[in-house]
C-alpha cells in the first residue's frame, strides 16, 4: 500500500465527472480547490462532483481548500491574448484601470506605486519575466525589462526583498474560509504565511465559523523561513510551496528549504505537503523528465506525507497520466528504499507531554521490535491515527 498521498488540483482539465473518477482510479487521495481562480459556486460544484465520484467508487477522498491570500497579480489584456515583453524595453505596471498591452498592464495591488522603489526587482509569472523599477508616479511603476517573455492575464507579481504591509488573510479569504467550513471540507490552506500569528488568526476564524478543519500553512515567503519553528508550532500541517518560495528567495535555496521544512515538521509531528512543478513537463508531455521522477522520489525519501499536482491536473493535457505516473514513482521509491526517519530518530522530537503521543510511540516501538506487519488504530476524531502516522512506522 502506498503511504505518501497524492493531492490533485481540480481545474478546467479535470472537473468533468468522468475525469474525476479516472483520477481517483489512477491514485488520487485528495483534491485541491484553488480559490485564486473561479467562483464559489463553481468550486461547490467541483466538490460535489468529487464527493459523488468517491462515493460511487467507495474511495476515501479528502478535500483541501487553498485560500488565495494577498497574491499580487497583473490585470486583463486587450483581447485576452498574451503580449510579448522585449528585453531592454520599458514596461509600466499601473494601478489605473487599463486593458493591458505590450506597453503597460494594471495590477490588483492599489498601493504598489507607493511600496515599490526605484531599483526594486519585479518578477512576473513565477519569475519567468524580470523587471527593474526605474521610476514611479502616484499610479505607475515604469520598469526596464531585464528578461522578457510572453505575459498572459492575471499572472503573479513577486517583489523579492520588499516587505509589504498586507495581511495574510484578505477580506476575500475570510469569505472563502467561511464558505469552506460550510462546505465541510477536510483541510484549509493559508497562503503567504509570514508568522505564527497568521495561523492563530486563521484557526480562530475556522473555530468561529463552527469548523474543526486542520490548517495547512503554506511556506512560500522568506519571512516564513525566518519564523519556521513558531509557524510549525501554530499550525496543523505545512506545505512546501516551491513556486513562490523560489521567486521570493532564490531557486538554489529551494532544495535546502524543502529538506529543512520537512525535517522540522516531522520532528514536530506535523504533516507535510510538497508542491509545485513536481511533474511540470507532463502539462504538455505524456512522460516526465528523469529529473522530475527523481524529484518526486527524493521528496518521498525526505518523508513528505503528500505530493501535490497543480497545473499538471488543473490545466494539463495529461491529468490522469500525471497522477498514474506519480503513483508509480512513489510506490517505486517506497519499495526500493526504506523511507521514514528510521531508528532512534523517530523519537527525537521534543517531548510534548501528551498521553496520545506516548501511547502511539509505545505501540510503534512494540510493533517494530516484534516485526508486526499491521497496526490497527481505533479513533473517533482521527487524532490517534495522525499521531501514529507522524512517527512514520514501517507497518501498514
Amino acid at each position: 500500500m502506498r503511504k505518501a498521498k497524492i493531492l490533485a488540483t481540480l481545474g478546467p482539465a479535470s472537473r468533468e465527472p468522468v475525469l474525476i473518477e479516472a483520477l481517483l482510479a489512477a491514485g488520487v487521495n485528495g483534491v485541491r480547490i484553488n480559490m485564486s481562480h473561479g467562483t464559489q459556486d463553481e468550486h461547490a460544484e467541483n466538490i460535489a462532483r468529487a464527493r459523488t465520484a468517491a462515493e460511487r467508487m467507495k474511495r476515501p477522498l479528502a478535500v483541501l481548500v487553498d485560500l488565495s491570500g494577498p497574491k499580487i497579480r497583473t490585470g486583463v489584456l486587450k483581447n485576452g491574448q498574451p503580449v510579448q515583453l522585449e528585453a531592454n524595453s520599458l514596461f509600466t505596471i499601473t494601478t489605473r484601470s487599463v486593458a493591458g498591452d505590450a506597453r503597460e498592464v494594471s495590477t490588483n495591488y492599489t498601493n504598489m506605486a507607493r511600496d515599490v522603489k526605484p531599483g526594486s526587482r519585479l518578477l512576473l509569472d513565477d519569475g519567468l519575466i524580470e523587471l527593474s523599477a526605474e521610476r514611479t508616479t502616484d499610479t505607475d511603476i515604469v520598469c526596464r525589462v531585464i528578461n522578457g517573455g510572453a505575459l498572459g492575464e492575471r499572472k503573479g507579481i513577486n517583489l523579492p526583498g520588499v516587505i509589504l504591509p498586507i495581511p495574510s488573510l484578505t477580506d476575500k479569504d475570510r469569505r472563502d474560509l467561511q464558505w469552506a467550513v460550510r462546505q465541510g471540507v477536510d483541510y484549509i490552506a493559508l497562503s503567504f504565511v509570514r508568522r505564527a500569528q497568521d495561523c492563530i488568526e486563521a484557526k480562530s476564524l475556522i473555530e468561529s465559523a463552527g469548523g474543526k478543519q486542520p490548517l495547512v500553512a503554506k511556506i512560500e515567503k522568506a519571512e516564513a523561513i525566518d519564523h519556521l519553528d513558531e509557524i510549525i508550532a501554530a499550525t496543523d500541517g505545512v506545505m512546501v510551496a516551491r513556486g513562490d518560495l523560489g521567486v521570493e528567495t532564490s531557486v538554489e535555496l529551494v532544495p535546502v528549504y524543502q529538506k529543512r521544512i520537512i525535517e522540522q515538521a516531522n520532528l514536530a509531528g506535523k504533516f507535510v505537503i510538497t508542491a509545485t512543478q513536481m511533474l511540470q513537463s507532463m502539462v504538455t508531455n505524456p512522460r516526465p523528465t528523469r529529473a522530475e521522477a527523481s524529484d518526486v522520489a527524493n521528496a518521498v525519501w525526505d518523508s513528505t506525507d503528500c505530493l501535490m499536482l497543480s497545473n499538471e491536473t488543473a490545466m494539463g493535457q495529461n491529468p490522469v497520466a500525471a497522477v498514474a505516473t506519480m503513483a508509480r514513482i512513489i510506490e517505486s521509491a517506497e519499495t526500493g528504499r526504506k523511507t521514514g526517519s528510521g531508528g532512534a530518530t523517530k523519537w527525537a522530537g521534543k517531548q510534548s507531554g501528551r498521553f496520545s503521543r506516548a501511547l502511539c510511540e509505545a505501540a510503534a516501538f512494540a510493533a517494530e521490535e516484534m516485526s508486526i506487519k499491521t497496526t490497527a488504530v481505533f479513533t473517533e476524531s482521527g487524532l490517534m491515527a495522525r499521531r501514529l502516522s507522524a512517527l512514520r512506522p514501517d507497518q501498514r
